[in-house]
Protein backbone atom coordinates (compact mmCIF):
# COMPACT_ATOMS: atom_id res chain seq x y z
CA UNK A 1 0.00 0.00 0.00
CA UNK A 2 2.95 2.38 0.75
CA UNK A 3 4.26 1.75 -2.58
CA UNK A 4 1.29 2.16 -4.50
CA UNK A 5 1.11 5.46 -2.60
CA UNK A 6 4.53 7.00 -3.01
CA UNK A 7 4.22 5.79 -6.77
CA UNK A 8 0.60 7.89 -6.86
CA UNK A 9 2.29 10.75 -4.92
CA UNK A 10 5.73 10.57 -7.61
CA UNK A 11 3.58 10.78 -10.78
CA UNK A 12 1.25 13.43 -9.81
CA UNK A 13 4.05 15.45 -8.93
CA UNK A 14 4.19 15.37 -5.20
CA UNK A 15 8.01 14.33 -4.52
CA UNK A 16 10.76 15.32 -6.44
CA UNK A 17 12.35 12.93 -9.35
CA UNK A 18 15.22 10.92 -7.09
CA UNK A 19 13.29 10.71 -3.84
CA UNK A 20 10.53 7.97 -4.48
CA UNK A 21 10.94 5.77 -1.18
CA UNK A 22 14.22 5.32 -1.37
CA UNK A 23 14.50 4.47 -5.60
CA UNK A 24 15.40 7.51 -7.06
CA UNK A 25 13.71 6.98 -10.23
CA UNK A 26 14.34 10.40 -12.14
CA UNK A 27 15.95 8.06 -14.92
CA UNK A 28 13.00 5.94 -14.84
CA UNK A 29 14.86 2.94 -16.19
CA UNK A 30 17.52 0.67 -14.37
CA UNK A 31 18.80 -2.06 -13.55
CA UNK A 32 17.93 -3.68 -9.95
CA UNK A 33 19.52 -6.43 -7.99
CA UNK A 34 18.52 -8.75 -5.40
CA UNK A 35 20.45 -11.68 -3.25
CA UNK A 36 17.22 -13.14 -1.29
CA UNK A 37 15.46 -14.62 -4.24
CA UNK A 38 13.80 -11.13 -5.28
CA UNK A 39 12.49 -9.99 -1.62
CA UNK A 40 14.79 -6.79 -1.57
CA UNK A 41 15.90 -4.92 -4.34
CA UNK A 42 19.01 -2.33 -5.02
CA UNK A 43 18.91 0.11 -7.80
CA UNK A 44 22.11 -0.09 -9.80
CA UNK A 45 21.42 3.08 -11.92
CA UNK A 46 20.86 5.42 -8.87
CA UNK A 47 24.23 7.39 -9.55
CA UNK A 48 24.05 7.01 -13.30
CA UNK A 49 20.78 7.23 -15.12
CA UNK A 50 19.99 6.01 -18.49
CA UNK A 51 16.83 6.03 -20.09
CA UNK A 52 15.41 2.36 -20.45
CA UNK A 53 17.06 -0.87 -20.09
CA UNK A 54 15.80 -3.28 -22.31
CA UNK A 55 18.32 -5.96 -21.16
CA UNK A 56 20.53 -7.30 -18.57
CA UNK A 57 23.23 -9.93 -17.87
CA UNK A 58 25.04 -10.54 -15.08
CA UNK A 59 26.25 -13.95 -14.71
CA UNK A 60 29.82 -13.43 -13.32
CA UNK A 61 28.91 -10.34 -10.53
CA UNK A 62 30.23 -8.03 -9.70
CA UNK A 63 30.30 -7.45 -13.38
CA UNK A 64 26.80 -6.36 -14.66
CA UNK A 65 26.13 -5.64 -18.75
CA UNK A 66 23.28 -2.93 -19.24
CA UNK A 67 21.35 -3.29 -22.77
CA UNK A 68 19.63 0.17 -23.01
CA UNK A 69 18.35 3.49 -25.33
CA UNK A 70 21.49 5.26 -24.53
CA UNK A 71 24.28 2.12 -25.97
CA UNK A 72 25.81 -0.92 -24.04
CA UNK A 73 26.91 -0.10 -20.70
CA UNK A 74 29.23 -2.31 -18.39
CA UNK A 75 29.91 -1.98 -14.50
CA UNK A 76 32.72 -4.04 -12.73
CA UNK A 77 31.68 -2.76 -9.76
CA UNK A 78 27.61 -3.10 -9.10
CA UNK A 79 26.55 -0.07 -10.94
CA UNK A 80 28.98 2.27 -8.82
CA UNK A 81 30.39 2.90 -12.09
CA UNK A 82 28.95 2.45 -15.81
CA UNK A 83 31.50 2.33 -19.28
CA UNK A 84 29.71 2.37 -22.40
CA UNK A 85 31.43 -0.20 -25.05
CA UNK A 86 30.14 -1.74 -28.09
CA UNK A 87 30.93 -0.38 -31.80
CA UNK A 88 29.66 2.00 -32.99
CA UNK A 89 27.44 0.35 -35.73
CA UNK A 90 25.09 -1.41 -33.11
CA UNK A 91 23.36 1.64 -32.55
CA UNK A 92 21.72 3.75 -30.00
CA UNK A 93 19.40 1.55 -28.94
CA UNK A 94 20.60 -1.45 -28.02
CA UNK A 95 17.98 -4.42 -27.39
CA UNK A 96 19.84 -7.80 -25.95
CA UNK A 97 22.69 -8.32 -23.97
CA UNK A 98 24.20 -11.87 -22.73
CA UNK A 99 27.59 -12.91 -21.39
CA UNK A 100 28.63 -16.47 -21.74
CA UNK A 101 29.22 -17.83 -18.08
CA UNK A 102 31.64 -19.99 -19.27
CA UNK A 103 34.01 -18.33 -21.50
CA UNK A 104 33.15 -14.59 -20.95
CA UNK A 105 32.44 -14.24 -24.58
CA UNK A 106 29.74 -11.46 -24.94
CA UNK A 107 26.45 -11.42 -27.35
CA UNK A 108 24.68 -8.14 -28.14
CA UNK A 109 22.27 -6.68 -30.42
CA UNK A 110 20.49 -3.44 -31.84
CA UNK A 111 19.25 -1.62 -34.79
CA UNK A 112 22.59 -2.21 -36.42
CA UNK A 113 22.24 -6.14 -35.82
CA UNK A 114 23.89 -8.76 -33.66
CA UNK A 115 27.27 -8.63 -32.58
CA UNK A 116 29.63 -10.83 -30.82
CA UNK A 117 32.98 -9.89 -28.84
CA UNK A 118 35.05 -12.15 -27.21
CA UNK A 119 35.91 -11.97 -23.30
CA UNK A 120 38.67 -9.05 -23.93
CA UNK A 121 36.51 -7.20 -26.22
CA UNK A 122 39.48 -7.04 -28.31
CA UNK A 123 36.78 -6.81 -31.68
CA UNK A 124 33.26 -7.27 -32.12
CA UNK A 125 32.23 -9.19 -34.91
CA UNK A 126 28.24 -9.12 -36.72
CA UNK A 127 26.96 -12.24 -35.87
CA UNK A 128 23.40 -11.58 -37.74
CA UNK A 129 22.12 -8.50 -39.60
CA UNK A 130 18.35 -8.49 -38.14
CA UNK A 131 17.62 -6.59 -35.39
CA UNK A 132 17.36 -8.76 -32.22
CA UNK A 133 14.40 -8.76 -30.29
CA UNK A 134 14.98 -11.38 -27.97
CA UNK A 135 17.80 -13.80 -26.72
CA UNK A 136 17.82 -16.77 -24.62
CA UNK A 137 21.37 -18.52 -23.98
CA UNK A 138 21.49 -22.16 -22.52
CA UNK A 139 25.47 -23.16 -22.59
CA UNK A 140 26.69 -23.15 -26.36
CA UNK A 141 23.03 -22.59 -27.52
CA UNK A 142 21.63 -19.70 -28.45
CA UNK A 143 17.70 -18.68 -30.10
CA UNK A 144 17.40 -15.08 -31.15
CA UNK A 145 14.12 -13.53 -31.93
CA UNK A 146 13.85 -11.32 -35.14
CA UNK A 147 11.14 -9.17 -36.68
CA UNK A 148 10.93 -11.78 -39.19
CA UNK A 149 11.70 -14.83 -37.64
CA UNK A 150 13.81 -16.96 -35.48
CA UNK A 151 17.97 -17.78 -35.69
CA UNK A 152 19.81 -19.86 -33.63
CA UNK A 153 23.29 -20.93 -32.63
CA UNK A 154 24.78 -23.83 -31.62
CA UNK A 155 28.43 -22.48 -31.33
CA UNK A 156 27.94 -19.92 -28.50
CA UNK A 157 26.68 -17.30 -31.43
CA UNK A 158 29.88 -17.29 -33.45
CA UNK A 159 27.87 -18.67 -36.48
CA UNK A 160 23.74 -18.62 -36.73
CA UNK A 161 21.02 -20.20 -38.82
CA UNK A 162 18.11 -19.71 -39.68
CA UNK A 163 15.15 -20.90 -37.80
CA UNK A 164 14.37 -22.39 -34.34
CA UNK A 165 16.04 -25.70 -34.42
CA UNK A 166 13.43 -26.78 -32.26
CA UNK A 167 13.80 -24.54 -29.32
CA UNK A 168 11.46 -22.15 -29.58
CA UNK A 169 8.57 -22.01 -27.09
CA UNK A 170 5.08 -23.01 -28.13
CA UNK A 171 4.11 -20.45 -30.54
CA UNK A 172 0.92 -19.32 -29.74
CA UNK A 173 -1.88 -19.29 -26.77
CA UNK A 174 -5.26 -18.27 -26.52
CA UNK A 175 -4.42 -16.42 -29.69
CA UNK A 176 -1.71 -14.88 -28.92
CA UNK A 177 2.01 -15.14 -29.79
CA UNK A 178 3.99 -16.36 -26.78
CA UNK A 179 7.02 -14.36 -26.28
CA UNK A 180 8.11 -16.04 -23.76
CA UNK A 181 7.94 -19.47 -21.51
CA UNK A 182 9.38 -21.05 -18.43
CA UNK A 183 9.04 -24.86 -16.58
CA UNK A 184 8.71 -24.90 -12.83
CA UNK A 185 8.37 -28.49 -11.70
CA UNK A 186 5.31 -29.37 -13.45
CA UNK A 187 3.99 -25.79 -13.75
CA UNK A 188 4.58 -24.36 -17.28
CA UNK A 189 3.75 -21.05 -17.96
CA UNK A 190 3.52 -18.74 -21.22
CA UNK A 191 4.08 -15.18 -21.36
CA UNK A 192 2.04 -13.06 -23.91
CA UNK A 193 1.14 -9.70 -24.96
CA UNK A 194 -2.34 -10.02 -22.86
CA UNK A 195 -1.46 -11.39 -19.84
CA UNK A 196 0.41 -14.89 -18.44
CA UNK A 197 -0.94 -18.45 -19.38
CA UNK A 198 -0.10 -21.57 -16.71
CA UNK A 199 -0.63 -25.70 -17.60
CA UNK A 200 -0.06 -28.43 -15.48
CA UNK A 201 0.62 -32.04 -16.81
CA UNK A 202 0.41 -30.86 -19.87
CA UNK A 203 -2.74 -29.93 -19.78
CA UNK A 204 -4.64 -26.86 -21.23
CA UNK A 205 -3.43 -23.49 -20.76
CA UNK A 206 -5.61 -21.26 -18.67
CA UNK A 207 -5.08 -17.55 -18.08
CA UNK A 208 -2.87 -16.31 -14.52
CA UNK A 209 -5.53 -14.92 -12.71
CA UNK A 210 -5.26 -11.10 -11.89
CA UNK A 211 -2.81 -11.05 -15.44
CA UNK A 212 -5.34 -10.01 -17.78
CA UNK A 213 -4.91 -7.17 -20.03
CA UNK A 214 -0.71 -7.26 -18.78
CA UNK A 215 2.11 -7.70 -21.51
CA UNK A 216 4.16 -10.29 -19.08
CA UNK A 217 7.55 -10.32 -21.20
CA UNK A 218 9.62 -12.37 -18.95
CA UNK A 219 9.23 -15.33 -16.37
CA UNK A 220 11.61 -16.68 -14.49
CA UNK A 221 11.64 -20.17 -12.02
CA UNK A 222 12.93 -19.38 -8.55
CA UNK A 223 12.56 -21.24 -5.12
CA UNK A 224 9.96 -19.33 -3.90
CA UNK A 225 7.83 -19.66 -6.95
CA UNK A 226 7.50 -18.32 -10.60
CA UNK A 227 8.56 -14.29 -11.11
CA UNK A 228 6.43 -12.84 -13.56
CA UNK A 229 8.16 -9.45 -15.27
CA UNK A 230 4.92 -7.64 -16.60
CA UNK A 231 4.02 -3.74 -17.97
CA UNK A 232 2.54 -3.29 -14.41
CA UNK A 233 5.86 -4.25 -12.65
CA UNK A 234 7.09 -7.58 -10.92
CA UNK A 235 5.02 -10.18 -9.65
CA UNK A 236 5.86 -13.24 -8.28
CA UNK A 237 2.99 -16.35 -8.74
CA UNK A 238 2.63 -19.29 -6.31
CA UNK A 239 -0.33 -21.67 -7.22
CA UNK A 240 -1.77 -23.56 -4.76
CA UNK A 241 -1.32 -21.08 -2.41
CA UNK A 242 -3.57 -18.89 -0.62
CA UNK A 243 -2.55 -15.96 -2.65
CA UNK A 244 -1.06 -17.66 -5.56
CA UNK A 245 -0.48 -13.98 -7.27
CA UNK A 246 1.33 -10.86 -5.34
CA UNK A 247 3.48 -8.13 -6.53
CA UNK A 248 7.22 -7.83 -5.29
CA UNK A 249 6.42 -4.77 -3.17
CA UNK A 250 10.02 -3.63 -3.55
CA UNK A 251 9.42 -3.04 -7.39
CA UNK A 252 7.34 0.28 -7.65
CA UNK A 253 4.16 -0.62 -10.02
CA UNK A 254 4.61 1.79 -12.84
CA UNK A 255 7.94 0.49 -13.79
CA UNK A 256 7.38 -2.21 -16.13
CA UNK A 257 9.95 -5.14 -16.76
CA UNK A 258 12.24 -6.30 -19.69
CA UNK A 259 14.49 -8.43 -18.59
CA UNK A 260 15.20 -11.02 -15.59
CA UNK A 261 18.57 -13.16 -15.37
CA UNK A 262 20.22 -15.15 -12.38
CA UNK A 263 23.55 -15.70 -12.06
CA UNK A 264 25.57 -18.90 -12.90
CA UNK A 265 25.53 -21.21 -9.27
CA UNK A 266 23.83 -18.21 -7.51
CA UNK A 267 19.97 -18.81 -7.48
CA UNK A 268 18.86 -16.17 -4.95
CA UNK A 269 20.92 -13.47 -6.37
CA UNK A 270 18.74 -12.03 -9.29
CA UNK A 271 18.98 -8.65 -11.94
CA UNK A 272 16.17 -7.36 -13.73
CA UNK A 273 15.80 -4.72 -16.71
CA UNK A 274 13.00 -1.63 -15.88
CA UNK A 275 11.57 0.83 -18.03
CA UNK A 276 8.83 3.83 -17.12
CA UNK A 277 7.51 2.99 -20.63
CA UNK A 278 6.14 -0.51 -21.98
CA UNK A 279 8.50 -2.11 -23.54
CA UNK A 280 7.30 -3.30 -27.66
CA UNK A 281 5.52 -6.83 -27.39
CA UNK A 282 6.95 -8.95 -30.32
CA UNK A 283 4.36 -9.41 -33.02
CA UNK A 284 3.50 -13.08 -34.39
CA UNK A 285 5.62 -14.12 -37.24
CA UNK A 286 5.00 -14.09 -40.65
CA UNK A 287 3.85 -17.61 -42.25
CA UNK A 288 6.65 -18.94 -44.34
CA UNK A 289 6.55 -18.99 -47.83
CA UNK A 290 5.86 -23.03 -48.96
CA UNK A 291 8.09 -24.25 -51.72
CA UNK A 292 6.19 -25.52 -54.88
CA UNK A 293 6.56 -29.56 -54.15
CA UNK A 294 8.81 -31.62 -56.36
CA UNK A 295 6.70 -33.09 -59.56
CA UNK A 296 3.16 -31.42 -58.54
CA UNK A 297 1.46 -28.18 -59.58
CA UNK A 298 3.33 -24.87 -59.12
CA UNK A 299 2.49 -23.01 -56.47
CA UNK A 300 0.83 -19.25 -56.91
CA UNK A 301 3.93 -17.42 -56.19
CA UNK A 302 5.82 -19.68 -58.81
CA UNK A 303 3.16 -18.85 -61.43
CA UNK A 304 3.10 -15.42 -61.11
CA UNK A 305 6.93 -15.34 -61.26
CA UNK A 306 6.47 -17.40 -64.33
CA UNK A 307 3.88 -15.01 -65.62
CA UNK A 308 5.83 -12.23 -65.09
CA UNK A 309 9.08 -13.68 -67.17
CA UNK A 310 6.43 -13.88 -69.70
CA UNK A 311 5.02 -10.73 -69.53
CA UNK A 312 8.66 -8.94 -69.30
CA UNK A 313 9.65 -11.31 -72.65
CA UNK A 314 6.78 -10.19 -74.40
CA UNK A 315 7.23 -6.73 -73.70
CA UNK A 316 10.95 -6.46 -74.39
CA UNK A 317 10.15 -8.23 -77.88
CA UNK A 318 7.69 -5.61 -78.95
CA UNK A 319 10.35 -3.38 -78.21
CA UNK A 320 13.00 -4.74 -80.37
CA UNK A 321 10.99 -5.16 -83.06
CA UNK A 322 9.61 -1.87 -83.37
CA UNK A 323 13.78 -0.47 -83.07
CA UNK A 324 13.97 -2.67 -85.64
CA UNK A 325 11.39 -1.38 -88.11
CA UNK A 326 12.23 2.03 -87.20
CA UNK A 327 15.96 1.69 -88.89
CA UNK A 328 14.66 0.11 -92.23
Amino acid sequence: MLTVLVSALLLAGGLPAGQAGGHPHGNWGSAYRSVDGGRIWFDLNRRHPVGTVFDVSAPSPPRVWEATDRGLLRSEDLGNTWTRVGPAAIGERVRVVSEDPAGGSVLAGGSGGLFRAPADLSRWDRVLPAEPLALTRDGDTVLVRAERGWHHSLDGGATFADGDHGLAPVAEVAGHPVVASVRHGDLEVACTGDGAYARTGGGAYAVVPGTEGLAVLVALSTSDGVLLGTSRGLLRYRPGTADPLVPEEDIPPFLAIGAMEVPARRPEELFIATSITPYPVPGALPDPVAAPESGGVAGVLWIGGIGALVLFAGVAGALARRRRGGRR
